[in-house]
């Protein structure tokens, strides 16, 4: 798990390097070069954005390209963010500045930067935002576009009933709990998706970042949990995880909560674990995204 954390830390200072170049006061009217540019895709995966270059130098302003209903962002908390940022002289992607893969971070001034910590809180999970903004360059100044997308932190989609054989999982206010049947666990790996997603389908050797916890069976004590762990959602190979829970999250939908059951061979080698996992992003296979 030390090697989850790396990964939140590395991803975190990553983001940060996107989004502190933005400097505005919060959301405006859109202006009038933003009308030009044009950003399509589904939510949640890289944008295709299309503008005619260079980009006139204009004051920073942000719009709302699609109104999330999930839960607003809050400060101090966590929050799990896609960027997508572009040179405004050449239309070229800024891959060191973001390039759609999912970030987590505390949403605080440290994290995001004075000037655009005002423009994500209270925005609801689920949000595109197009932000555009002079830079300073090595030669001038010139525009910057991105788009941001505010990810859940939480599992949505079409609950499913739960198989009354299985842990039962449920969700509170502090997050998802696991409730085991007095009975042996099974000898072999379950797994049974809670809510199904709408997301497209993990694949092997991607990343995928989640909220978990895990506890043991029998006994119920708690294994791992992020939900435990300040609620912040971790990014971790989907090959160095164990092999029961690998097995367990390819092929399942981005946006599910799914209840995994790991025996000890597939697992720690001494113990049954039971994982109730929200697959929350999940990188493409490949660099390019293609």
């Amino acid at each position: 798990m030390a090697r989850m954390r790396r990964t939140l830390r590395r991803l975190a200072a990553c983001l940060a390097v996107a989004l502190a170049v933005v400097s505005c006061s919060g959301p405006a009217d859109p202006p009038e070069e933003a009308a030009a540019i044009s950003v399509s895709g589904a939510f949640g995966r890289p944008p295709v954005v299309s503008f005619a270059a260079p980009l006139p130098l204009a004051e920073a302003q942000s719009e709302v390209l699609i109104e999330g209903d999930g839960r607003p962002l809050e400060a101090d908390r966590p929050a799990l963010l896609a960027v997508s940022a572009y040179d405004g002289e050449t239309g070229d992607l800024l891959p060191d500045r973001g390039a759609g893969e999912a970030r987590t971070l505390l949403l605080t001034r440290e994290e995001v930067d004075d000037d655009v910590y005002p423009l994500l809180v209270g925005t609801p999970e689920g949000s595109r935002l197009l932000v555009t903004q002079p830079v300073e360059g090595e030669d001038g100044e010139r525009m910057l576009v991105l788009v941001v997308d505010v990810l859940h932190t939480v599992a949505t989609g079409e609950e499913v009933d739960q198989r009354e054989d299985l842990p039962i999982v449920a969700e509170d206010a502090d997050g998802v709990t696991i409730s085991l049947p007095d009975t042996d666990p099974p000898g072999g790996l379950e797994v049974e998706t809670v809510i199904r997603g709408s997301g497209r389908q993990v694949a092997p050797g991607e990343e995928v970042t989640l909220q978990y916890v895990a506890v043991t069976w029998p006994g119920g004590e708690i294994y791992d949990s992020t939900w435990a762990d300040g609620q912040v959602p971790r990014t971790v190979p989907v090959e160095e995880t164990f092999a029961g829970l690998r097995d367990g999250l390819v092929d399942q939908a981005v946006g599910s909560r799914v209840l995994i059951v790991v025996p000890p061979a597939l697992g720690t080698g001494d113990q049954t674990l039971v994982f109730a996992v929200d697959i929350l992003a999940a990188s493409d296979p490949t660099p390019d995204g293609e």
